[in-house]
């Protein structure tokens, strides 16, 4: 398999991939017990795949296991520890069927305020902030493609094999998040990733694309949260379009370096689409800017 070099180039989102060729992959989803991520594990497995899937909620990921028999196998792991990870990764290539490493979702992810501006007496010492949104979301998601683009580099490139990754971000990567300052610092970290690997990864065969999902009701969000946002006039996407729009990158093997938001059907039909930021316009200050960064810095 060889992968194209990253063009600037928009997916349309209204085509409906074939999903064959997923069959025997082996995939690797962080955070897979709960949320978003058990929707990716369930998906994947029904499409054919064998999942090794880690999260610190080691009871519903070992029940999630059970119920996937033969299917998929659960790791206890904290993204945030480096030898965890590498566990996790190290069992997807000794035991699934396979003995690849395939696919890899880093979708392990926190939200939540993060009390950066909270009133605080100010003939005291400031309180250090909570730095766990960050540590999870950034630090985990870098282990995580450091180990992923490891492991498939490790695997040779051979008909029916695929070296994919995916980082799961957010829309709040995309836009000014009043109230959670680090959740939303920590997504256009993510974002930054995926921009910067995208154009040196396809060098080894590797595609690198991220999912920016909006407001998804999850089993994270209290009810009177879920109220709050729809009285603000928040229109709700589906977990099974993340899931729907996870499979198209992983499935379509020409897919690089997109950006896919997943969305409430009001605003799309399909669910999801090609956000299409991640560029600047022919002629602009910016486009000149980047065209140079990438002859300092890039493989080619």
């Amino acid at each position: 398999m060889a992968v194209a070099k990253y063009e600037d180039r928009i997916l349309d989102c209204t085509i409906q991939p074939s999903l064959e060729n997923l069959k025997e992959k082996s995939v690797i989803v962080t955070g897979g017990a709960s949320g978003l991520g058990r929707g990716f594990v369930q998906a994947f497995t029904e499409a054919g795949a064998f999942v090794t899937f880690g999260d610190v909620d080691e009871e519903t990921g070992s029940k999630l296991a059970t119920e996937l028999a033969g299917k998929a196998q659960f790791v206890k792991c904290d993204v945030r520890s480096w030898e965890e990870q590498v566990l996790m990764f190290e069992t997807a290539a000794a035991k699934s069927p396979s003995k690849s490493c395939d696919i890899v979702i880093a979708n392990a992810g926190r939200a939540g305020p993060d009390g950066l501006f909270a009133d605080e007496d100010p003939s005291l010492l400031p309180t250090k902030p909570d730095t766990t949104i960050f540590d999870i979301n950034v630090t985990g998601a870098l282990y995580t493609a450091k180990l992923a683009l490891h492991y498939f580099r490790r695997q040779k490139i051979e008909p029916g094999r695929d070296r994919c990754l995916i980082l799961i971000g957010s829309l709040a990567g995309f836009m000014d998040l009043p109230g959670s300052a680090t959740y939303s610092m920590s997504k256009f970290g993510v974002r930054a990733l995926m921009r910067s690997l995208r154009r040196n990864a396809w060098v080894d065969s590797i595609r690198v694309n991220l999912i920016a999902p909006g407001y998804i009701i999850t089993p994270a969000y209290p009810a009177e949260l879920i109220t709050f946002f729809a009285s603000k006039g928040v229109k709700f996407a589906s977990g099974e379009d993340a899931s729907k729009a996870t499979l198209r990158i992983a499935s379509d093997q020409s897919v690089n370096g997109r950006s896919l938001a997943v969305v409430s059907r009001e605003d799309c039909a399909e669910g999801y689409l090609d956000l299409a930021q991640d560029d600047y316009p022919e002629g602009s200050q910016l486009r000149a800017w980047q065209e140079l960064s990438l002859k300092i810095g890039s493989r080619e």
